[in-house]
């Protein structure tokens, strides 16, 4: 049983056992062992210090993305399509051309080159890894404007994400 204190805490309702899908002020199971071909928005796993949720960012072309306070901008529209059966690119909906690569130690948007990554669930959401699965996308810290890391996997909550779909 959940006492009143800990439900009406904001953060307890970004913090679920289960991976959820969020759209138009509804949940639902996200069952899939990867994200179905879409369009999301990916949302960090941790909150900010103002608990705010922070989303992933496009800030245009030859950029690292950062993780931002999550709009529904279009910067924050990421079309996810599979690659092959283990692998799923990562582009901009404004810029279909363009693809999340590995820049140097962040996330960064190039024109598309193949650039695929692993995208699996887990019990505290999704991990994103290189098609090696090697290194992991997160951030270091957990506020506004954080660069979005490639990284070794720490098992930190802060490269776990959430796909919401559009």
């Amino acid at each position: 049983m959940v006492n009143k204190q800990q439900s009406s805490n904001p953060r307890s309702r970004w913090y679920p056992r289960h991976l959820v899908r969020v759209r138009s002020n509804t949940m639902s199971m996200c069952s899939s062992p990867r994200p179905a071909p879409g369009v999301y928005i990916i949302v960090n796993r941790v909150l900010s210090p103002n608990d705010d949720r922070l989303a992933i960012t496009f800030n245009g072309p030859d950029q690292p993305a950062t993780a931002t306070v999550r709009t529904d901008g279009p910067a924050q529209h990421w079309v996810i399509a599979d690659y092959d059966t283990k692998t799923q690119s990562v582009s901009p909906t404004s810029a279909k051309n363009l693809q999340a690569a590995w820049g140097s130690g962040f996330v960064t948007v190039l024109p598309a080159g193949k650039y695929v990554w692993t995208i699996r669930k887990t019990d505290t959401g999704y991990t994103i890894q290189d098609g090696g699965v090697t290194a992991f996308w997160g951030v270091e810290e957990a506020i506004d404007g954080a660069g979005v890391t490639i990284g070794v996997g720490t098992g930190n909550e802060k490269q776990r994400w959430f796909f919401e779909s559009v």
